[in-house]
């Protein structure tokens, strides 16, 4: 069987009760469930933006009816008990039942031809508006029609006052808003296939392009769905607005964000869709500044798949929906299944592979240098050894390298703390307090394996946590790195060897991996993006690997004064579509309103795949202090 983690099987999978089965919870509580239970989610319009492979359309497909009734009618099924509690949660399904009906429609295909045409903006976005509403009523009875429910057995709860509105839209059975729907949808495909477009006083003249409004009559669906009959919230879903015009988005989002609307709807985009200014400055209002007449928190719902807020929370979060999406990933593979092995973390050794015995000398030597330059006495290495020695017995590292690697970092920290000694190695040696203690944890620690990383090739990103945490909160990026580890245990499995890939197997898989996804970028400006973060990458490294590990694990951030920063867009418009395209394709995170140093900082933080192939770590929190000129120096150096 192909890999699934080579690819976003949950795109291509056609069977719902396969979609179902590889299919996570975790996103639905994280995003979906507080807007609904505030009634935010289903009233109003809803932007649910994010990054490709964040898991937007996968989520919106749960909410079709089809789906929910194949989920509810496995209820039995253990594997569905936590999806039908999300989906519960979230209000789509209510006393055991659906109550939404959901389609999605993608714009990726010809709605953006219509900008193109040489009419009216108004007269554009009717046709556009006019032809999405005449797919969605046809998404909608095809879903139910799916679910084995009779178009004569559906019909629309219409709003009191739409008797000739509803007489436009073919009536309020199932079959007249089929034939209905299918007719305006063949006019206006004809207009948008024309090789030459139709003359405006012939396009004008079809007042039932205008006319037709099915969304402004309709309140719910009434379905007979065997001897139950439902009252349902219909949900149409617009993905992949991206691809329309900006002018055309804009004038779709206003449209769906009135308030007489009854119908639920939801758009889905990524950030490059959006002005540069409302993906660097937090709190922006998605809809332009000079547009009259909307109050975005009245009347549109926002969710960022990624967000800078409750950071600790979301890595917990996203952690626990990983290993579970790997483990129905890793049940789809029979080499896996029949065996028993469904939990991607049991084929990760968490065992590191220590040093040879020659680099460990090396390294011993190497100690013993720091020890005679700084004129450290023999009794001061015994009190630090002995710190770094009740540290390491604390956990399950407690190796020679380790040991060593620590020591050296504590001596360094030693000379820096005590009064400076003279050039010559035979001055008598003095032992003296520090100014402040030394102590050996967790983070410095982690400098310690930062420093065996890049002076021994140590392995360091090895685990199904460091695997979860080099994916950046990204669902696609966690399914594309796990898919070559998944690949060489397979291989491994297939000559009859253990499954387990040792520490330095998946240390060199995630580098090679990470190295081939950024090679591969292919997004607008990824040449400015690439040169932008390796100049941070750069600097990031060089701090790292400072003898005394002034940050613990290291840097892997620019800080940039947040007052600075939130001039970017005006001052710096071409800096500002490199961060804001370097945002969207998952190279930087934002990190607004970190308070450091009695002053708040933008953090520019480097993504997963580049922390990976630069080894850096991936504790958060270590940054550099720079300026805004510094991220623009970097755009403009030469490769």
């Amino acid at each position: 069987m192909v890999n699934p983690f080579e690819k976003r099987a949950t795109e291509y999978l056609q069977q719902d009760e396969a979609f179902l089965a590889v299919v996570t919870p975790e996103p639905l509580s994280t995003f979906f469930e507080k807007p609904a239970q505030e009634g935010r989610l289903y009233d109003r319009l809803a932007m649910v933006i994010g990054t490709p492979g964040s898991g937007k359309t996968t989520l919106a497909r749960l909410f079709k009816y089809s789906t929910l009734r194949i989920l509810l009618r496995n209820r039995g099924f253990e594997t569905y008990k936590n999806l039908i509690d999300g989906l519960s949660a979230c209000r789509a399904i209510a006393d055991g039942q659906p109550a939404v009906i959901g389609c999605r429609i993608s714009l990726e295909s010809e709605y953006r031809e219509f900008w193109e045409f040489p009419y009216p903006d108004t007269l554009k976005a009717s046709l556009t508006v006019a032809l999405l509403q005449a797919r969605a009523v046809l998404a909608w009875l095809r879903d139910a029609q799916a679910a084995g429910i009779a178009l004569e057995d559906i019909d629309i709860v219409a709003r009191p006052d739409a008797e000739a509105a509803l007489e436009a839209i073919g009536g309020a059975n199932g079959v007249g808003l089929q034939r209905r729907a299918r007719e305006m949808e063949t006019a206006i495909y004809e207009i948008s296939a024309a090789l030459v477009p139709p003359d405006i006083d012939e396009v004008e003249q079809n007042a039932a392009a205008t006319a037709y409004r099915p969304l402004d009559v309709i309140d719910a669906f009434s379905v007979k769905d065997g001897n139950d009959l439902l009252q349902l919230t219909p949900l149409v879903v617009f993905d992949d607005a991206h691809y329309l015009h900006p002018s055309q988005l804009l004038a779709l989002q206003r449209w769906l964000a009135r308030r007489e609307l009854r119908v639920a709807r939801w758009i889905l985009t990524r950030l490059d869709a959006l002005a540069p200014a409302d993906v660097l400055i937090e709190g922006q209002n998605v809809f332009e500044e000079d547009e009259p007449g909307l109050k975005l928190a009245r009347e549109v719902t926002t969710i960022w798949m990624q967000s800078s807020e409750g950071r600790a929370n979301q890595r917990r979060a996203f952690r626990k929906m990983a290993k579970d999406m790997a483990g129905r990933y890793l049940s789809q593979m029979e080499v896996f299944n029949r065996r028993g092995l469904n939990t991607l973390g049991d084929l990760l050794s968490t065992h590191v592979d220590t040093l040879a015995p020659s680099k460990v000398e090396k390294l011993a030597k190497k100690v013993a240098a720091t020890q005679r330059r700084y004129s450290i006495t023999a009794e001061r290495r015994t009190i630090l050894e002995r710190e770094v020695g009740d540290y390491l017995e604390k956990g399950a590292e407690n190796s020679e390298d380790m040991k060593l690697s620590l020591l050296s970092i504590l001596l360094e920290r030693y000379a820096n703390r005590t009064p400076q000694r003279g050039l010559f190695e035979d001055e008598p040696e003095v032992d003296m307090e520090p100014s402040k203690p030394l102590t050996a944890g967790a983070a410095v620690a982690d400098g310690a394996r930062i420093h065996l990383l890049h002076q021994f090739d140590r392995p360091y990103y090895y685990g199904i946590d460091a695997l979860c945490d080099a994916s950046s909160e990204n669902a696609e990026q966690f399914l594309h790195l796990a898919a070559r580890l998944v690949a060489q245990s397979e291989t491994q499995l297939i000559r009859s060897k253990s499954p387990t890939l040792s520490s330095q197997v998946q240390h060199n898989l995630l580098r090679e991996r990470a190295d081939e996804m950024i090679r591969g970028w292919d997004f607008p400006l990824h040449h400015l993006v690439r040169r932008l973060s390796q100049g941070i990458a750069d600097q990031c490294v060089v701090k790292s690997l400072e003898g005394n590990a002034p940050l613990n694990g290291g840097a892997n951030a620019f800080g940039i004064p947040q007052e600075d920063f939130d001039q970017i867009p005006k001052l710096y418009p071409d800096l500002a579509k490199v961060l804001q395209f370097g945002v969207a394709y998952n190279a930087f995170v934002l990190i607004p309103n970190h308070s450091t140093k009695n002053r708040n900082w933008c953090l520019v933080e480097l993504s997963g795949v580049l922390l990976i192939r630069n080894g850096l770590t991936l504790k958060r929190g270590g940054f550099l202090e720079r300026r805004v000129e510094d991220l623009v120096r970097l755009t403009e150096e030469a490769p």
